[in-house]
């Protein structure tokens, strides 16, 4: 009987775009200006794992937006009290999505995108307070896996 290899890498789905954007909005401040830029209707999803999450299914060009942050919060497990000064506060860690980009502060990923990547930069860059959008090479990412989803 031979014997048969599962090659986890052909399940990738790599027939994506991700962009990288950093910014000060909020993550509903960008979707709004996103919705109204792009002519979507991106909508708050329920967190994935605490990070915020939302999503817009254009049937009509057979494509998926996400917005995704990049970081979250996350009180520290062992439960330390850090004393600074007079004041005693509970030790909070920084967990990242993309920890290779931890200057990113979100991450909008579309699937199967028909725009013209460098002219959605463009339009991107012309939000208030958007500091930069870039895309990210996916296939050189380690953590790549964490974009999975569902």
């Amino acid at each position: 009987m031979g014997v048969y290899k599962l090659d986890l890498n052909d399940c990738d789905d790599d027939e994506y775009d991700l962009l990288g954007v950093h910014t000060t909005l909020e993550c509903y401040h960008l979707a709004y200006f996103m919705n109204k830029n792009f002519n979507v209707k991106l909508e708050r999803k329920e967190n994935l794992d605490s990070f915020e999450f939302y999503e817009f299914d254009d049937e009509k060009n057979k494509m998926l937006w996400n917005i995704v942050s990049n970081k979250t919060l996350q009180e520290n497990n062992n439960k330390k009290i850090v004393q600074e000064a007079l004041f005693q506060i509970d030790a909070e860690e920084v967990i990242y999505l993309l920890p290779e980009y931890k200057k990113v502060d979100y991450l909008i990923k579309i699937t199967d995108n028909s725009y013209d990547i460098q002219n959605m930069i463009e339009k991107m860059k012309t939000i208030p307070q958007i500091i930069t959008t870039f895309v990210i090479d996916v296939s050189n990412l380690k953590s790549k896996n964490n974009l999975n989803f569902y």
